[in-house]
């Protein structure tokens, strides 16, 4: 038992983790359902919470990356008027996905990261289809497959400048990175 405590505080404490997930979890929602509205966009909507889970799911301290893209695919699930707790278990995978993809591919590349945030938007939106469709609330599978690509398109160029803008504001707020190229949040 000592030494499971030994290995235990010696690993970093995350730092600011869950004001950073409340703060830009509730910042996404009102840049949904206000800005995001506004702006002509039509079907090419980028999708921040799906951008926002998939950082936490790369670069959170790996010891705790589950809960935040829990919690915000719980905020995004109480924005919806689909089923509740659809987006949580969405992100969830999106978390155990982004991080065994993160073990082969560097999330600092730009191609990489592009990628990684296409595959996960889309997969994402996709899966959020399916539920509704098994619900019986479904748009068709046609017209669902290029909402959801158009919306991947739309979000997968934002990733490698989010997430430098990410770990650069994070770096500025003193917030290190730990072994592995996590930030310990």
């Amino acid at each position: 038992m000592p030494y499971i405590a030994a290995n235990l505080s010696s690993q970093p404490r995350p730092q600011w983790r869950w004001r950073l997930v409340f703060l830009l979890g509730v910042t996404c929602a009102i840049l949904h359902a206000t800005v995001m509205r506004l702006i002509p966009f039509g079907e090419w909507q980028p999708d921040l919470f799906s951008l926002l889970a998939l950082y936490f799911a790369l670069y959170a301290n790996r010891e705790g990356r589950y809960l935040p893209c829990l919690i915000l695919g719980l905020i995004r699930d109480f924005m919806s008027l689909g089923l509740l707790g659809s987006y949580a278990v969405l992100y969830s995978l999106l978390h155990k996905a982004a991080g065994r993809a993160r073990l082969r591919l560097d999330p600092d590349h730009f191609l990489t990261s592009t990628l990684m945030a296409f595959a996960g938007t889309f997969l994402v939106n996709f899966g959020y289809h399916m539920m509704l469709a098994i619900s019986g609330d479904g748009i068709g599978w046609m017209r669902a497959l290029m909402r959801c690509l158009m919306i991947a398109c739309a979000t997968a160029p934002l990733a490698p400048f989010a997430f430098a803008l990410a770990n650069h504001g994070l770096a500025r707020l003193g917030v290190p990175r730990i072994a592995g190229g996590y930030v310990n949040v």
